[in-house]
C-alpha cells in the first residue's frame, strides 16, 4: 500500500498552499478533497489582502503582517512554477473608517480632502474621512488554479470527489485518513477542511460555516473598458469594492450565521449593488453578471486553528474565517515548519487546537 508523509484533508487555498510548501521541503503529500479543489470558500472569496483592517484580531497582528509581506514573493514564485497570474493588484485600498482614526498600519495615511481623493479615484462620490492603505488584492480563483497547477507539477498527489470521514488511529497515533471507499496511509494528517473541519471523525475541529454573499458587476455589452472602473479596493462599513484587471468589480459581502445554506438572496444582491452605486454612481451603468455565496470557516474565538493536536500525528490548519486568502503564505510556512520538526517563526500558542480542550 502506498504511503505518504502527510495527508491533507481539504483542497482549498490553505490545503493547496501547505501541500506545495511541503513538497518544496521534500515531503510526499496527498490532498484529499470532497469535491474539486478550491470550489468552496476559496472560490467565493473576494481576495483582499487586508492587513490594515482595524477589525483584524490583535492576536493575529504579527502573522497577518508577515503574510502581507510574503505575498509579492509568494505570487512571483507561483507565476514561475505554474505560468499563471493570480492578478495581484498593488494599487492599495481606500478605506472609509468613520470615527475610528488612522488604521494602525505602516504606510497608511489619511486623505485630507475631497480633491486628494478625487485625484486617486475621480469616480468616487462618497465623502467622509478616508485613508489610503498599502494593501493588495488577488483573484482567489486564479490563485487557486496556480496553486493546484504548481502542486501537481511538484508531485503532490490528489484524490477528488471523495470526502474524508475519519482520521485513522492505531496505538494512540494517526495512521492515515479514510473515505467511504479508501484508506490513505500517512505519518501525519492535517485537517484543512474549512467549514467542514468539524465533521472529521473522531477528532473534528470546532469550526462552523459563516455565510457570505457577493456580487460581480461588469461593463454593459459594447462598453469599452481598458481596465477596471475603479483602481483601488474601496472599503466602507456598508460594502467593499474589489477591482479585477479585466474590468470586473466584486461587491461584498454579508456575514450570516445560516449553517450550510448557500442560497443567494435577491434583496441582498440589490442592497450590495445600491451601496456600491452610492460610492461610485457610474457603477449604476454596469450590469450584474453573477452572484454567489460562500461558507467561511469560523472558530469559537475568531482565531485560526493551527498546529498539533493532542493526538500524535494529527494537525489542524483551519478556522481562518475571512482571512484564508490573506493568511495562506504564512500558514503554509508555519505548518511546514511544524510538520518537518523545525521551530515555527511565530508563537503558535494563541492558535493551538489544544485551547479548545
Amino acid at each position: 500500500m502506498k504511503t505518504w508523509d502527510v495527508v491533507i484533508i481539504g483542497g482549498g487555498v490553505i490545503g493547496l498552499s501547505l501541500a506545495r510548501s511541503l513538497r518544496h521541503s521534500g515531503g510526499s503529500v496527498l490532498v484529499v478533497e470532497k469535491s474539486e479543489p478550491a470550489r468552496e470558500a476559496t472560490h467565493a472569496a473576494g481576495g483582499m489582502i487586508a492587513h490594515c483592517d482595524p477589525e483584524n484580531p490583535p492576536a493575529m497582528a504579527r502573522i497577518i503582517a508577515a503574510s502581507g509581506r510574503m505575498y509579492p514573493q509568494f505570487i512571483a514564485e507561483l507565476r514561475a512554477e505554474a505560468f499563471e497570474s493570480p492578478d495581484l493588484r498593488v494599487d492599495g485600498t481606500i478605506a472609509f473608517c468613520g470615527e475610528g482614526g488612522l488604521p494602525a498600519c505602516e504606510g497608511a495615511r489619511p486623505l485630507h480632502d475631497a480633491a486628494e481623493l478625487a485625484q486617486l479615484e475621480p469616480l468616487i462620490a462618497l465623502r467622509g474621512q478616508a485613508y489610503l492603505l498599502p494593501e493588495c488584492s488577488v483573484d482567489p480563483r486564479k490563485l487557486a488554479s496556480a496553486l493546484e497547477k504548481a502542486a501537481r507539477k511538484l508531485g503532490v498527489d490528489f484524490v477528488t470527489g471523495s470526502a474524508v470521514t475519519e482520521v485513522a488511529v492505531l496505538g494512540r497515533r494517526v495512521t492515515g485518513a479514510r473515505t467511504a471507499k479508501s484508506f490513505y496511509m500517512a505519518a501525519a494528517v492535517v485537517n484543512c477542511a474549512g467549514a467542514w473541519a468539524s465533521q472529521i471523525k473522531p477528532f473534528g475541529m470546532p469550526t462552523r460555516p459563516v455565510k457570505g454573499q457577493m456580487v460581480c458587476v461588469v461593463p454593459q455589452a459594447g462598453a469599452h473598458a481598458a481596465g477596471p472602473l475603479i483602481r483601488h479596493v474601496v472599503r466602507t462599513p456598508d460594502v467593499y469594492i474589489i477591482p479585477r484587471s479585466d474590468g470586473r468589480l466584486l461587491l461584498g459581502a454579508t456575514v450570516e450565521e445560516a449553517g450550510f445554506d448557500k442560497h443567494v438572496d435577491a434583496d441582498t444582491v440589490q442592497r450590495l449593488y445600491r451601496a456600491a452605486v452610492n460610492i461610485a454612481p457610474e457603477i449604476g451603468q454596469m450590469r450584474i453578471h453573477d452572484a454567489w455565496a460562500g461558507l467561511r470557516p469560523g472558530s469559537p474565538d475568531g482565531l485560526p486553528i493551527l498546529g498539533a493536536t493532542s493526538l500524535p500525528g494529527y494537525y489542524a490548519a483551519t478556522g481562518h474565517y475571512r482571512d484564508g486568502i490573506m493568511l495562506a503564505p504564512v500558514t503554509a510556512q508555519l505548518m511546514t515548519q511544524l510538520l518537518t520538526g523545525r521551530s515555527p517563526d511565530f508563537d503558535m500558542g494563541p492558535f493551538s487546537p489544544l485551547r479548545f480542550l
